[in-house]
């Protein structure tokens, strides 16, 4: 973007600044550098040294200052909103004017022809870049004096040249110069303020001439040749009756801005004071939350210990009624089997012998046959359990309490009047002045009346909220009742009519997959592109409620959602930093069986989408102060990404079965969990390479049981830890390209049915297979560009019917097996 010929004329000496600057903050010169100037020279948004033609400083209606590659719109890429209904999508028309945001405060301004270089430049911050150009040249010998050869050591502030230390000396004694204030570039760089002083520019038409006068009518200093000659109908006055005006205009405001800031201090204190209030009445009430749910739970721990009570009493008592009956047939039937052994033994001897025990035997069949079989109650009672009813006690639950506002502080207290006097203030609201040993009297007994009134009233409300709840459960109950009836009446009709009708068939479910056997490609979809159904780099993928397929298309920065059989349905996504939008999305998974959680990676958070794609909300953050570290800056944090929520380029991300989200932070070797509502949980890992330590982790998934499989890239390995994080152990034999060894594994699926650990070996083109204890099992894929064939694989699922998809990245396609 062009600049005007006057800024082309104060940068002219300032240009080299830009190629050195970064490095000069590198160096002792930023040891001079006091807070502010810092500041002055550096844009705040983007925190780079301004540069000219690249990072110009201008200064924008609301006066903050900005470089021009903050204050350019960003590239938005391609609108891949298709698909989405329209009354998500927001009209065009709203963005027609050619519109410049502030960075800093968020205002947006009309810029005429959407020429950044209409904008002020910011002339202050241009100046120090030069002065701190110069002392760098000074610093290596090499600043010419303006006298001679010799290197400067010295600058004029009015003469805005510099001198070697005999021409400082001169300067200093000549007549004409003996006021000017020579200074060394140290002490103007230690004392910014002396730059106010130096003389003004000259005119760009007539270079000889200084801009002494201001026209207002153009807006713009000008020389006396170009007021009498080009601005003569113009509203024309000195530049310093025109400063002084001005300053005298600002001075008269003074008053009320400071009043305004006054104000706004006030508001702040006030708004910081309800921020730790409300850090307070969250604790306190979520102490007494706390309390109170371990008092219900206590008492249904109780009532379940009772419960059980009665069932063991009862199963005693039914086991010992059994037992006796028992005991009583047992008996009756071992004598009944004796005899009749006996009477069989009997016609084994000689006849003679049998004859003469006729009478024992004749006896014993006869008391055989009319023996009666003792009369046995074989019904017990029944053991059961009836509950009373789940909707007084979710309606009990519901009345333990709400959380608004608290109530109103009531009973007597000391208090500070407006006087800063010590007074009390009794149960009825009345002041009591007086000695503070009789207030501190007083106040005990009033609190001793107070705590009595609040008994008493206690016991009412008891009262009668027992009575409210005893009319309660009646009413409940006698709605059970009812409610009973006519489900059986509704049962009854139901079996009836079902009765005459074959029942229907259950559908057999789908066997699980046998991952032993080869495994063949079924079908690949996709090319490379940025129309809908089209990819530039798939990563990593995921399985809806639908069964359908989300790909993170990264290269486009979308994400587009396809049948099983690759057609396409809907894609959203645009390029960019601010919420909702995407840079590098890296991994995708499902939240609730219903959102989308995406890997932001280069943006380093996490965002959730509706499944429209319709943004909700974000979790973590990118570390803001790595800028700002230099081993020479007292207070300068090294590891800012070590802090909770924190990320460095998040690549993969998935839910267990408590709904809580992990993370796998790529750049800090470490898996981050967050709780359902973003808030930070645990982390899970540190850097190296021992067991249960990780070096640059990738994919990351969990398996029914919630353990958690992380691909760790760096060591070429995936590890295995248990659902509180707790390392399991390793699956892999390290670096290699045997069976069972990978290189650079970066995505993990785990099948539900069978829980085999399928792993994409990234670095070799193919895919392994392994049971969940780390047992190879299988593997398939090897590298080429055919249809069966991979180029550098990246992502990895599997769908409700037991399909693989894959992601090929480099082939830019889908591949089914």
């Amino acid at each position: 973007m062009a600049a005007s010929p006057s800024e082309i004329g104060m940068l002219s000496r300032s240009a080299a600044v830009s190629s050195g600057m970064v490095t000069s903050m590198g160096e002792k010169v930023d040891d001079l550098l006091s807070e502010k100037v810092t500041k002055e020279i550096t844009c705040n948004p983007c925190g780079k040294v301004f540069r000219y033609g690249v990072r110009t400083p201008r200064i924008l209606p609301c006066l903050h200052t900005s470089c021009e590659r903050c204050l350019k719109p960003k590239s938005s890429g391609r609108d891949s909103r298709v698909g989405i209904p329209e009354e998500e999508l927001v009209s065009d028309e709203l963005f027609a004017q050619p519109r410049v945001t502030c960075p800093i405060c968020r205002k947006e301004f009309d810029v005429p022809g959407s020429d950044l270089s209409k904008l002020p430049m910011n002339y202050y911050a241009v100046k120090l870049l030069e002065l701190i150009d110069y002392f760098k040249l000074e610093r290596k010998g090499r600043l010419p004096c303006i006298g001679c050869t010799e290197p400067a050591h010295w600058r004029c502030i009015e003469c805005d040249e510099n001198y070697c230390q005999d021409h400082a000396d001169f300067h200093r004694k000549s007549r004409a110069t003996c006021d000017h204030r020579i200074l060394t570039f140290k002490q103007i760089l230690l004392s910014p303020r002396s730059l106010s002083t130096m003389r003004n520019q000259y005119c760009t038409i007539h270079n000889n001439k200084p801009l002494e006068i201001f026209c207002k009518t153009c807006n713009r200093a000008i020389c006396t040749l170009c007021a009498v000659t080009q601005h003569k109908t113009c509203d024309t006055k000195e530049v310093a009756d025109a400063v002084a005006a001005l300053k005298a205009k600002v001075d008269a405001l003074k008053p009320q801005i400071s009043m305004s800031l006054y104000s706004l201090r006030q508001a702040l204190t006030r708004v910081k004071t309800a921020a730790r209030e409300v850090n307070v009445d969250s604790q306190v009430s979520s102490r007494k939350v706390s309390g109170m749910i371990e008092v219900c739970i206590s008492a249904v721990r109780e009532k379940e210990r009772e419960l059980v009570s009665d069932l063991e009493r009862k199963k005693r008592q039914n086991t010992e009624i059994i037992n006796s009956q028992k005991e009583l047939l047992e008996g009756e039937l071992t004598s009944m089997q004796t005899g009749r052994e006996f009477v069989e033994r009997a016609f084994i001897g000689s006849e003679v012998e049998v004859l003469c025990l006729e009478p024992q035997i004749v006896a014993k069949m006869d008391e055989l046959i009319s023996g009666d079989c003792p009369t046995i109650n074989s019904e017990v009672d029944r053991i059961g359990f009836t509950p009373s009813g789940h909707d007084h006690i979710l309606k009990a639950i519901e009345v333990l309490g709400k959380v608004g506002p608290p109530k109103p502080d009531r009973g007597p207290r000391m208090i500070v009047d407006d006087n800063g006097e010590l007074v009390l203030l009794d149960n009825k609201g009345n002041v009591i002045r007086g000695e503070t040993k009789e207030l501190l009297r007083r106040l005990k007994e009033n609190i001793i009346e107070e705590e009595l009134r609040v008994e008493e009233e206690e016991r009412r409300r008891l009262q009668e909220e027992e009575e409210a709840r005893l009319a309660a459960l009646k009413e409940e109950e006698d709605q059970r009742l009812a409610a009973l009836k006519e489900d059986e009446r509704k049962r009854a009709e139901e079996a009836a009519r079902l009765k005459a009708l074959e029942p229907p068939r259950t559908p057999t479910p789908l066997p699980p997959r046998d991952f032993t056997v080869p495994i063949n490609f079924s079908r690949t979809f996709g090319s490379q592109g940025n129309e809908p159904g089209l990819y530039s780099g798939p990563v990593g993928m995921c399985i809806t409620d639908k069964n359908y397929l989300a790909i993170c298309d990264v290269h486009n920065n979308r994400i587009q959602v396809v049948k099983p059989d690759g057609t396409y349905v809907l894609g959203f996504g645009v390029t960019g930093t601010a919420v909702g939008e995407l840079n590098g999305p890296n991994d995708i998974c499902m939240f609730n069986n219903r959102n989308f959680i995406i890997a932001d990676t280069y943006n380093d958070r996490i965002q959730l989408f509706a499944p429209t794609g319709r943004f909700i909300r974000t979790i973590g953050q990118k570390a803001r102060r790595r800028a700002i570290f230099h081993q020479n800056i007292p207070g300068s944090v090294k590891k800012p990404d070590a802090m909770e929520g924190i990320f460095d380029k998040p690549f993969g991300v998935c839910v267990n079965s408590k709904l809580q989200i992990l993370v796998s932070d790529m750049g800090n070797h470490r898996i981050q969990v967050f709780e359902r509502n973003g808030e930070f949980c645990r982390q899970i890992g540190t850097r190296g390479d021992d067991a249960g330590q990780l070096m640059y982790p990738y994919g990351i998934a969990v398996d029914p049981q919630d353990n958690i499989y992380v691909c760790d890239l760096g060591n070429h390995r995936v590890q295995k830890y248990n659902a509180d994080g707790r390392y399991l152990k390793q699956i892999g034999h390290g670096k290699g390209e045997n069976d069972g060894c990978f290189m650079q594994p970066r995505s993990v699926a785990v099948d539900t049915k069978t829980g085999c650990v399928s792993i994409v070996d990234t670095a070799l083109h193919r895919v392994q297979i392994f049971t969940s204890e780390g047992q190879f099992v299988n593997k398939f894929g090897a590298r080429g560009k055919e249809e069966n064939k991979f180029s550098s694989p990246c992502g990895i699922t599997t769908n409700f019917d037991g399909e693989i998809f894959v992601s090929d990245f480099r082939n830019n396609r889908i591949h089914v097996l």
